[in-house]
Order: C-alpha cells, then sequence, then structure tokens
C-alpha cells in the first residue's frame, strides 16, 4: 500500500488547485511508454489504489502499476533539505 506523508498530500493538493482540477480528480501515478512512471491530472477509476486526504483524492496509483510501486513512501523535499532540489516530490 502506498503511503503519502503530509508534507507530500499538502503538495499534491497545491498541484491540483494550480492545476484547476476538477473536485474527483488526483496525481496520477501511471505507466509511460519508456517502462517507468509518469504523474498526470486524472479521476479513479475500478483497480485503481486512492489515496484520499479529508475524502479528496491526492494521489492515485494506477492500477496497472499497484504492484510495481508496492509499499513506497511519497515524500516532499522542503528548501530546508539542502542535499535535495528543494519542492520535488521523492
Amino acid at each position: 500500500m502506498v503511503r503519502v506523508t503530509e508534507r507530500a498530500a499538502s503538495a499534491l493538493q497545491e498541484l491540483l488547485t494550480t492545476n484547476q482540477a476538477p473536485a474527483e480528480a488526483g496525481i496520477r501515478i501511471t505507466p509511460n511508454e519508456r517502462g517507468g512512471l509518469a504523474m498526470t491530472v486524472d479521476a479513479p477509476r475500478q483497480g485503481d489504489e486512492v489515496i484520499s486526504r479529508e475524502e479528496i483524492p491526492v494521489l492515485i496509483v494506477d492500477g496497472a502499476v499497484v504492484g510495481q510501486v508496492g509499499d513506497m513512501v511519497v515524500d516532499c523535499q522542503s528548501a530546508e533539505d539542502d542535499s535535495q532540489t528543494p519542492g520535488g516530490l521523492c
């Protein structure tokens, strides 16, 4: 099961607001054409793993990659994390 830290959930909600996403949409982790993972704004579908905050989806793991990501923890780096590029999800 994928877990999202509070810091990452806030960053994901900000991305959704910035992109004027519909209320039912979240940030989707989906497979890309090179065999990696991509992120996009989308609504949940059957078979997806949905991580919600206050009953609003913030992260949707595409059913096609749920097995790939396993027990992943999604976090967000802040400006104080001097060893990393600020503001990125990890």
